[in-house]
């Protein structure tokens, strides 16, 4: 094929030589002032001997007959003859050109071919500077008298074929002070490179456009559905297509919902390659942004390839007017299909194209499963189908975040064992919390803990309850999907679970054991930071809270919740309105996320019985008893900690009525008051912590009875005394 491009190349530049040898000739009973340069620029027979030798001259090309060239200049293009390349039919018919427009581009891409044809220009123009074609140049040697010159001019005007589609352009940025005739053309990198069948991107779109080659597309996880039904849209937008039909395609969703794949899909359908373009890579140069998204759409027609833009939420943005007027005008001008590639819904105004938005959904928890077992099947693993139903139930990912999370497992079996290591449970389990991490700075803080249901004090029936909380999350797939029950929940499959009790009682503690059960991460929502004393704010920062946290399938912890989901009341002031409005629009999250939301509070009254109700699990932490303290008091001091045998954990459950976190406190101060002393905990420094806690909290025991293990008896008349 490019021994065939370059005959018809020859063709082109023979004629062209044919218009340049006529415009020398007609220089030869003129005297020019470059004769007084002779020894430092070409001679008049240099320049024929330049133009007759680089190229072999047609035997139709008789200089004696100047009227057929010019007729043969300015006749319309025949798309099926000789005299045209098959890249600059293409050109022709892509943009519409007239015959004397493809005899211009013809004459600024001499230069591009070889390079003596800038002595020829310098010559014909008298100027050794100007080594570029000018316009009046052009017009010479294209048109036959000064009438058609004058009508020509509209050639090289900004709405001409050639300007509007930058095919050319002038040659220097201060040409435009200069009469039209004085100034140079240049033909634009890009269509020198494609006449020229150089595959190449435009050089300002090398830095942030992807080109993917059918061979290189793969793709993967798109709903079938959505997939088929976009692919029927497309034929038939195309089916009886003469070439104007215009589709563009929106598609959104998180992260991994397959909207590349979607557009790879049907790019690979159609025969044509992808251009992938991300708009937060556009470089900041001397090409605006503007600019580089109309030689985006061209590329396209170029190629010609289907293009994605990527990110394009960020031309949504407040001030990015004029950057997506000057998308959505280049792609309705050039590109046949352009996939717009965001996050949230999306509709233009007036589009010129025809227009669909398509949402590419996070898939159901069975068709989870059935990913997370199809990524799987060439590792080795250890799971069985119990684990793929708490994968699946436990983590609302994306096909494309399952991916990533088994290939981030399987480095970290790597790094782990020089051998190939099977996947763990635990192993994928860590990597899909490290995948879910949700960006909550400022709103909320990460509950670390080592605690285990073993570690916890509780009534048998509460410590039920929140086992049952573990329980609903690990099998939720079975029961909404498998089972049916989903189709009587359209809203509601999450798990509200609200825990009441005085402080101190565990609800922090059993919110992290619940966390660590599942492998899940657990943030303690910081309410300071959230209520906001503007209006609209505190909606803004829930509405973040949840977004995000719905990607990462984290526990919301609202710690002392009453303080935001307090009783709705009737309305007085506008203060009452809006903070009523506040929690019913809590309410409404609270419904639609599909994880764990845990409401803690020390003051059951107060908390909006609206709340109460849509509650799955309401979980009551008792103030601790005696045989539970002492339980407590056993589990506060680690195994190996230096303790004292005359400690006595059944007197200080007896005599201090307080609650798991003030012993948790006791201990810790009792061991620095250890150190202090004889590196031993014996019950002195525990008293004397304890009476140091029972200070800051307001209370006041006698502790001062204790001395040594003493049978039970005489410790009860103590206490009656």
């Amino acid at each position: 094929m490019r021994s065939t491009t370059w005959e018809h190349l020859r063709d082109e530049l023979e004629l062209l030589n044919a218009c340049l040898l006529r415009e020398v000739s007609r220089r030869t009973q003129k005297n020019s002032h470059l004769d007084l340069l002779q020894g430092f620029v070409l001679s008049e027979q240099e320049i024929i001997e330049i133009l007759t030798n680089q190229i072999a001259m047609s035997p139709e090309a008789d200089l004696e007959q100047p009227e057929a060239i010019e007729e043969t200049t300015r006749q319309p293009r025949d798309n099926g003859s000789l005299t045209a390349t098959p890249q600059v039919s293409q050109i022709t018919a892509l943009f519409q050109l007239e015959r004397i427009e493809e005899q211009c581009l013809m004459l600024c891409l001499a230069p591009e071919i070889n390079p003596q044809y800038s002595k020829v220009f310098a010559f014909l123009q008298d100027d050794v500077t100007k080594k570029q074609p000018t316009t009046d140049l052009a017009l010479k040697l294209f048109c036959k008298d000064a009438q058609q010159s004058a009508a020509a001019r509209g050639l090289f005007g900004a709405g001409s074929a050639l300007f509007k589609n930058r095919l050319l352009h002038f040659g220097q940025p201060g040409d435009r002070q200069y009469p039209l005739s004085h100034r140079t053309l240049k033909i634009d990198d890009r269509i020198a490179a494609f006449l020229l069948e150089t595959n190449q991107l435009d050089e300002c779109l090398v830095d942030w456009v992807d080109f993917v080659p059918l061979a290189g597309q793969l793709p993967a996880f798109v709903p079938g559905d959505i997939l088929e039904r976009t692919i029927h849209l497309v034929q038939s937008s195309f089916s009886h297509n003469d070439g104007s039909v215009r589709l563009l395609l929106h598609v959104y969703g998180r992260q991994g919902s397959g909207r590349r794949s979607l557009a790879a899909s049907v790019s690979q359908r159609l025969g044509l390659p992808l251009l992938v373009a991300d708009l937060r890579r556009i470089p900041a140069g001397e090409t605006s942004e503007s600019e580089a998204l109309w030689r985006l759409a061209r590329e396209s027609l170029l190629m010609p390839a289907v293009i994605l833009v990527e990110h394009f939420d960020d031309l949504l943005q407040e001030g990015r007017h004029r950057e997506l007027a000057a998308l959505l005008e280049a792609v309705h001008y050039f590109s046949p299909l352009t996939f717009l590639s965001g996050t949230k819904v999306w509709n233009p105004e007036n589009p010129k194209s025809i227009f669909v938005s398509l949402e590419c959904p996070v898939p159901d928890a069975t068709l989870r499963m059935h990913c997370w077992r199809d990524r799987l099947q060439h590792d080795p693993n250890e799971l069985e189908d119990v684990d793929l139903v708490e994968l699946a139930s436990k983590f609302n990912f994306t096909q494309g975040q399952i991916h990533r999370t088994v290939e981030a497992a399987r480095h970290r079996a790597n790094w782990e064992n020089d051998s190939p290591l099977a996947l763990t449970r635990t192993l994928l389990g860590q990597a899909a919390r490290t995948m879910a991490s949700p960006n909550l700075g400022g709103l909320a803080r990460k509950i670390e803990t080592n605690y285990t249901w073993s570690d916890i004090v509780l009534p048998e029936n509460q410590l039920v309850q929140l086992k049952e909380i573990e329980s609903h999350t690990k099998r939720a797939q079975v029961v909404f999907e498998n089972w049916g029950f989903g189709r009587n929940y359209s809203y509601g499959k999450g798990i509200a679970a609200l825990f009441e009790g005085q402080s101190g009682t565990g609800k922090t503690m059993a919110a992290g054991i619940i966390g660590s059960a599942l492998g899940l991460d657990v943030y303690q929502i910081d309410l300071s930071c959230v209520v906001s004393k503007y209006i609209g704010e505190t909606e803004k920062n829930l509405s973040r809270i949840f977004e995000e946290a719905q990607d990462s399938s984290a526990i919301l912890f609202f710690d002392e919740a009453d303080a935001l989901f307090g009783k709705r009341s009737e309305v007085k002031d506008a203060h009452d309105r809006y903070a009523n409005i506040e929690t019913a629009y809590l309410l409404q999250r609270m419904e639609e996320y599909s994880g764990i939301v845990i409401l803690a509070t020390n003051m059951r009254q107060n908390v909006d019985e609206a709340f109460v109700r849509r509650m799955r699990f309401i979980v009551h932490f008792p103030f601790p008893g005696d045989e539970d303290r002492e339980r407590i008091w056993q589990k506060t001091f680690p195994a190996n900690a230096p303790l004292a045998a005359e400690v006595d954990f059944r007197w200080l459950a007896r005599k201090l009525k307080i609650t798991g976190g003030n012993i948790k406190n006791i201990s810790l101060r009792a061991a620095f008051l250890a150190l202090e002393r004889q590196g031993v905990i014996c019950m002195d420094c525990i008293i004397d912590a304890a009476k140091r806690e029972n200070e800051k909290i307001g209370k006041i025991v006698a502790l001062a009875g204790f001395r040594g293990r003493e049978p039970d008896k005489t410790l009860e008349v103590a206490e009656v005394a």
